[in-house]
């Protein structure tokens, strides 16, 4: 059985505020010990790699916070193009994909003015000193939800079972056939 405190859109509850950590805390308190949190992000994040940055540093936040066994999933992989998430979510580091997102961005504005360009540097340095952050620690990874995609589904909820350790404290079942002790001899 799993029960799952949905706070869709409720950053403050766990960023700013210590409402989901003494939620955490009263649930082991009444014995609850296998408590993990999953931070959820939409994949339409994956588009845009400074959109993608802040969920990421979001996760990271949220993970810091709650001081449990975390997994980031990313959302409605069924509305975004499989390519498109694959390529985000096979890029190694943060870095990597931002410069790959200021690339793109240069191409567009050429003809930026000088305040612009100027601004944009100073902005640059900021965000990739978050990227060397965020990829010297690397700690968040995400899994891709796709809620159409039994397997997908599957392979997220495998994850969960693991952080939390679902069935390590069943007893291993013997087979009639290994009963015996192992095959017949002659």
């Amino acid at each position: 059985d799993y029960l799952l405190v949905d706070c869709p859109g409720q950053l403050e509850l766990y960023t700013h505020q210590p409402i989901m950590r003494t939620i955490v805390d009263q649930l082991r308190v009444w014995g609850h010990n296998r408590v993990a949190g999953v931070f959820v992000v939409d994949a339409t994040f994956v588009c845009d790699a400074p959109k993608f940055i802040s969920g990421i540093l979001l996760s990271l936040s949220a993970m810091i916070s709650l001081e449990l066994p975390h997994i980031n999933v990313l959302s409605k992989c069924d509305l975004v193009d499989n390519e498109r998430v694959l390529e985000i979510l096979e890029v190694q580091s943060a870095q990597e994909l931002w410069n790959i997102e200021e690339s793109k961005f240069a191409e567009r504005d050429k003809s930026a003015s000088k305040l612009a360009a100027q601004t944009r540097k100073k902005r640059n340095r900021l965000t990739q000193s978050i990227c060397t952050l965020i990829d010297d620690y690397s700690m968040v990874g995400f899994l891709p939800l796709n809620i159409s995609d039994e397997e997908s589904i599957d392979h997220v909820m495998s994850h969960v079972d693991h952080v939390i350790q679902y069935g390590e404290d069943l007893e291993v079942q013997e087979t009639e056939e290994f009963a015996g002790g192992g095959a017949e001899e002659d």
